[in-house]
């Protein structure tokens, strides 16, 4: 199985075959992150705000409030202050199964 990669500041909180999950810390050295994901991907702030931007359209998102973002799809975060973001990946092999 391959983990989500990327080069901002981010811990891997646990994977396996059906789950992955990603802590992202957003601050003002590294506002912005950007991946598009094979796989259906939610997005739950747990501390802060940040803007996700989906096909360009962008959605405020707050602390406890989340997104679900498909397969494929770019996603940006931009965060103007601190922000936490958990990143939940659900590989397509799971889903089918």
């Amino acid at each position: 199985m391959s983990r989500l990669r990327t080069d901002a500041d981010q811990r891997c909180l646990f994977y396996n075959d059906c789950v992955q999950a990603h802590l992202l810390g957003l601050d003002r050295r590294c506002p912005c992150f950007e991946a598009c994901a094979k796989d259906e991907t939610t997005v739950v702030i747990t501390f802060g705000e940040a803007a996700a931007y989906l096909d360009g359209a962008q959605v405020r998102l707050r602390r406890g409030e989340r997104l679900r973002v498909p397969a494929s799809c770019p996603l940006r975060l931009v965060a103007s202050e601190a922000a936490d973001v958990l990143l939940l990946r659900c590989p397509a092999s799971a889903s089918a199964a």
